[in-house]
């Protein structure tokens, strides 16, 4: 009994503690269960939460992109819309000019003129600080990669500061290796900002002398990309050391602007760009020597031919002596150098005086180009005196935008091209003089009647069209082309151009680029695809922001002329295009 008592008793225990067991299990398990759920919910609610994170993110970004680019449209317009009727203004003020008017009438015209260069400058310095302002916000942008052109890059930022150096003792100065492509691929705007940044703080300290841009090829990372070098120099007093290194160290930590280092904000946003193009950037500085900016950009070699072969061109005045007259030695020796290239010989002159002693020694000039600044001989003094002993050696005169001095003795001068120099520009005028040595030059009592008479369209006779909706612009070119002794047609947009060149052929095209129906982009790439003989396209428009001369010549078109269009800069232009058609 006592037996059956001990093992049923122990059975009860056993099913108990099973019982108790598996009780305990379920309790633990149900708990697990339980809390893995609530982790799961925890889970997808922060899934949901960072994909709502990134959502928004993604939205904010794509916002800023569009406020952005409504921004550049914006600006666009808005200087579309105020350099179109400042055309007709100052070409009609300038054709009033060039007229035959009493002395107060002049001084009203000139005034006329005057008001709207101002004009100018304040709608370039806008366009410098909203540029500024771009590279605050675009800092961590992501690049792009289009062709442009080197060249048109670096001359656009001399652009936004000429017209405000155009009183001072600075010099803008760029050099381009040889070895570098001109054409290249990458991002234009993003080079734009950090040139323009870095142009504007070197100008912060420099009160004299120059500031230089140079790019040098470092080295080709594959066949058809390179790193290339930028430099940025400045003659300006320098930097101690204490201010460098807290310059330096500003950069370094990439902190907002410090009111002790003025620029400092600049510096770190160009920092920031340059390391999205590959590169770094590095400032020396030296007290009483001046400073250096230094950075590199990895890109690629573009392909597209934008300009006519200049390098021809030349080789055909191989041997030709060209006396080079300017104070500022880094550009003299540019020059030098280039002309060297071409195998013409380059005579270089420092000062006025020296510029005549090389004269009395050498003889057979071709050609005198010749700085409007100059100690102790300015451009003139030394122009009237050339004239005296070579009457016939053509004059190329160097001056600086808005300095209208040398139009009192225009007589001694047979072409002008403004400072900041522009290689087209440049060497478009050198062609033109070289190929016509002997010109008269461009006297003020018959300026207008040399200038814009119909003696020039016999001289360069032309079939021309004007592509342009503005009617008061259509007014003033037709009136200036008149003036030249040429009988334009005029198109209002760009299909009717196309079914106008269909009909007949044309010389040259003056296209404006915003135009209704067709713009001026579209009519090129047509009228390059679909002609067999193929006019010169000529832009004359209003957009001349950053990068919009490149979007000309990127369609099809020859060249470039931004309004509010100059006479002398329209009259010039033809005259190169008339001259290279003649020589083909």
């Amino acid at each position: 009994m006592a037996i059956w008592f001990t093992w049923w008793f122990n059975l009860i225990v056993l099913v108990v503690l099973l019982a108790g067991g598996y009780t305990l299990h379920y309790l633990k398990t149900n708990a697990l269960l339980h809390k893995n759920a609530e982790l799961e919910r925890k889970l997808l609610e922060r899934t949901e939460l960072l994909t709502y994170a990134k959502a928004n993110t993604q939205k904010a970004s794509e916002d800023a992109a569009l406020a952005n680019r409504n921004k550049s449209a914006l600006i666009a317009k808005v200087s579309h819309n105020i350099r179109t009727p400042m055309n007709t203004i100052m070409g009609m003020a300038s054709l009033l000019n060039e007229s035959v008017l009493n002395p107060e009438q002049q001084e009203f015209a000139a005034n006329i003129l005057y008001s709207g260069e101002n004009l100018l400058s304040i709608i370039n310095e806008i366009l410098m600080n909203d540029i500024l302002e771009f590279s605050k916000v675009e800092s961590g942008r992501e690049l792009e990669a289009k062709e442009f052109d080197l060249r048109n890059n670096i001359e656009e930022v001399f652009d936004v500061f000429a017209p405000k150096l155009a009183q001072t003792d600075i010099e803008l100065i760029y050099s381009i290796s040889p070895d570098v492509p001109v054409q290249l691929i990458g991002d234009a705007f993003c080079l734009r900002q950090i040139l323009v940044n870095l142009t504007e703080y070197a100008l912060r300290f420099t009160t004299e002398g120059e500031v230089l841009i140079a790019v040098n090829l470092i080295e080709l990372v594959e066949e058809n990309r390179a790193k290339l070098a930028f430099e940025i120099r400045d003659t300006s007093a320098g930097l101690s050391s204490e201010k460098l290194s807290a310059i330096l160290k500003s950069l370094q930590s990439d902190t907002a602007e410090d009111s002790q280092n003025p620029g400092s904000n600049t510096l770190a946003i160009c920092k920031k760009l340059i390391g999205l193009m590959g590169g770094s950037l590095t400032i020396e500085s030296r007290e009483k020597k001046g400073n250096i900016f230094k950075f590199s950009i990895v890109t690629s070699f573009g392909k597209q031919n934008l300009r006519a072969n200049t390098q021809a061109e030349m080789a055909k005045l191989a041997g030709k002596k060209i006396l080079i007259a300017d104070d500022n030695v880094t550009l003299s020796n540019l020059f030098k150098n280039q002309l060297d290239r071409w195998k013409l010989v380059p005579f270089v002159a420092n000062s006025g005086k020296q510029a005549l002693q090389i004269l009395t020694q050498e003889t057979g000039f071709d050609l005198a180009l010749i700085d409007m600044q100059m100690p102790e001989m300015d451009g003139i003094e030394l122009a009237r005196t050339i004239k005296q002993n070579h009457p016939d050696l053509p004059i190329l005169l160097m001056n600086k935008t808005g300095n209208e001095k040398y139009k009192d003795h225009a007589a001694l001068f047979n072409s002008v091209v403004e400072k900041p120099l522009k290689h087209h520009n440049i060497i478009g005028q050198v062609l033109s003089l070289l190929w016509q040595k002997g010109k008269d030059g461009l006297s003020k009592d018959h300026y207008a009647k040399q200038k814009l008479s119909v003696d020039f369209a016999q001289q360069y006779p032309l079939n021309i069209l004007i592509a342009e909706d503005d009617r008061m612009n259509q007014k003033l070119v037709t009136k200036v082309l008149n003036k030249l002794g040429y009988n334009p047609q005029v198109s209002e947009n760009g299909k009717d151009v196309l079914e106008v060149v269909s009909q007949k052929s044309f010389d040259l095209i003056l296209m404006d680029v915003q135009m209704p129906e067709m713009d001026g982009l579209e009519a090129t790439r047509m009228i390059r695809v679909c002609l067999s003989e193929q006019p010169i396209i000529i832009a004359m428009t209003a957009n001349t922001l950053q990068g919009d001369r490149e979007e000309c010549l990127k369609a099809g078109m020859d060249d470039y002329i931004g309004k509010p269009v100059r006479l002398d800069s329209l009259v010039n232009i033809i005259e190169k295009w008339a001259l290279q058609g003649q020589q083909r």
